[in-house]
């Protein structure tokens, strides 16, 4: 048994099909079913047909782990009143993969509230993508709450406006 478990090399063909930003590092990485899963200091990569996909860590707006499944598995937020994006991806032999993942996510947020509106609520919540002085806005929805509705949309767009005074952004 070895006391400190070998981290697998990340392919030489996979690091190179990812564009990488200029400072940007790759910090984490495992095998996921036909391609790898990597975490950089800006995004995460996922294995998406015959290349790797870009996921920017304020992109995310859920991340979660399915110990039995061995299943990651992301939400992407979405435009408000669009469905957000779901990836789930089977991860063999995880390491350090998901400590960073939510680290990284986490680390994004700059500011997070829950208003209730329409009978149900919103989560109004502001990030910082990594290397930027940018903040992105991001409402998610909870099921029942009708954005169509003109005065609910009115609601979110005044929480929206009033968390953005008081940020800054």
């Amino acid at each position: 048994m070895r006391l400190f478990p070998r981290r697998l090399a990340l392919p030489v063909d996979v690091r190179d099909q990812l564009t990488l930003a200029p400072g940007e590092r790759l910090l984490a990485w495992a095998p996921a079913g036909t391609g790898w899963v990597v975490a950089t200091t800006h995004a995460v990569w996922l294995p998406a047909r015959s290349r790797h996909e870009r996921l920017g860590w304020e992109a995310v707006d859920a991340a979660g782990w399915n110990t039995d499944e061995a299943l990651l598995t992301l939400v992407q937020a979405a435009p408000l009143g669009s469905r957000p994006r779901r990836w789930a991806v089977r991860v063999e032999d995880a390491g350090d993969l998901l400590l960073v993942v939510k680290e990284r996510v986490r680390a994004t947020v700059v500011l997070s509230r829950r208003v209730d509106v329409d009978g149900g609520g919103v989560t109004v919540v502001a990030r910082r993508p990594p290397g930027t002085d940018r903040i992105t806005w991001t409402v998610s929805v909870d099921r029942g709450v009708d954005v169509a509705d003109p005065a609910t949309r009115d609601e979110i767009d005044r929480v929206v406006r009033r968390l953005k005074e008081q940020v800054g952004g």
